[in-house]
């Protein structure tokens, strides 16, 4: 089938991230993967369907496209069609079988990362007066890239390398809190409501309390939940390790998730 550019670039992506996966054929989940990375609005996309191969996409695109050249809309009016697509007998009687409720989720993020000489230092979506930064191929914010991959983790849809990959020179000094909403906007494809956050960060500096409401602030607005939905929390390390050494910092975060509807 005739495929454009744009489409193309894709599908080579989410090949690319079921071989890393070991998973063979690219499946849905590579397919929505490799479309959120550039941004595309996706569908939301039934959980059980992730793991199918995204060859039936891509059939049901090429006859959306009707023997044209298939582009990006045709694949995400597949997706949108999904639960629809070439159903075996055993998936007709799960359908026809009452779907259990999707319970609530949880999922964690850890990220960490080194001081550098020159500021501005930015963390939780604020550029803090320094004169070290944190080292990293985006703007260093350890705070939003915890949360990303908490949020990702509790919806299974992967984790923040995959979406921004640093081997991609476009992601390269790029604003965290941007990519936490477009992450967001992935979780939301799925199906889920982000509904709180936990935030703890390791640090000897900087001191987090003189900043909190800050940041958690721009923490909700990019979560798109009001910031008392956000904790963000301050906690040294006893002068213990690198991280008592100063030589940089560590965030944990948990996300809680609910279905966006049954």
């Amino acid at each position: 089938m005739p495929v454009a550019p744009e489409l193309h670039a894709v599908l080579e992506a989410a090949r690319q991230l079921a071989a890393e996966q070991g998973r063979g054929a690219p499946r849905v989940r590579d397919l929505a993967d490799a479309l959120a990375a550039v941004h595309a609005a996706l569908p939301p996309i039934p959980i059980a369907r992730l793991g199918d191969e995204a060859r039936a996409v891509m059939d049901v695109a090429a006859a959306h496209a009707d023997g044209g050249t298939v582009g990006l809309e045709h694949v995400l009016g597949a997706l949108a069609a999904l639960r629809g697509i070439g159903p075996d007998a055993g998936e007709q009687a799960r359908a026809s079988t009452p779907r259990r409720r999707r319970g609530v989720r949880t999922g964690i993020g850890y990220d960490s990362h080194r001081f550098a000489p020159g500021g501005p230092l930015v963390l939780g979506g604020l550029a803090l007066e320094s004169d070290v930064h944190l080292a990293g191929h985006s703007d260093g914010d350890a705070i939003a890239h915890a949360v990303t991959d908490a949020i990702l983790g509790a919806a299974n849809a992967g984790d923040i390398g995959a979406l921004f990959p640093d081997t991609d020179p476009a992601h390269a000094g790029r604003d965290s809190i941007d990519m936490l909403t477009r992450a967001t906007e992935r979780v939301l494809a799925l199906g889920w409501l982000v509904s709180y956050v936990d935030v703890t960060v390791i640090a000897e500096y900087p001191k987090i309390g003189p900043h909190r409401p800050a940041m958690c602030a721009r923490i909700a607005t990019a979560l798109g939940v009001d910031p008392d939905a956000v904790s963000i929390k301050g906690k040294t390390n006893e002068s213990m390790g690198w991280v008592g050494r100063r030589e940089g910092l560590a965030v944990l975060a948990v996300a809680t998730i609910e279905p966006a509807s049954d």
